[in-house]
């Protein structure tokens, strides 16, 4: 599905209303699923994932993505998923931090 992600936190702490709605998000395709690479506990993990085609068979994810993903709210106007996303920024402070992301479907381009 396509959609537009706009991130509701950072580092784990709620962005402010008015900077979440003047985001102009990030338009992907959307997917939630199990990610086969497991845990220690030997269970897949459950992520939602936003990605764009690379080429003309790979894909590229435009977002880190929302690890043991609940979907919260489905509404005619969007869905509000919620998860944690790991921060891998510094290697020496790798963290995982609470996420919310508000997806907007939007239409594919030419209208199909």
């Amino acid at each position: 599905m396509r959609v537009k992600v706009i991130e509701l936190m950072v580092a784990g702490v709620r962005r402010p209303r008015e900077a979440c709605l003047a985001d102009p998000g990030i338009t992907g395709t959307l997917s939630i699923g199990d990610i086969p690479i497991g845990t220690a506990e030997k269970r897949p993990l459950h992520a939602a994932q936003l990605w764009e085609r690379w080429g003309t068979s790979a894909k590229r994810g435009l977002l880190p993505p929302l690890f043991d993903v609940q979907v919260l709210r489905i509404t005619p106007r969007g869905l509000l998923l919620r998860g944690f996303q790991v921060d891998s920024r510094s290697p020496e402070a790798i963290a995982q931090h609470a996420q919310e992301w508000w997806a907007v479907p939007v239409d594919k381009p030419g209208g199909a």
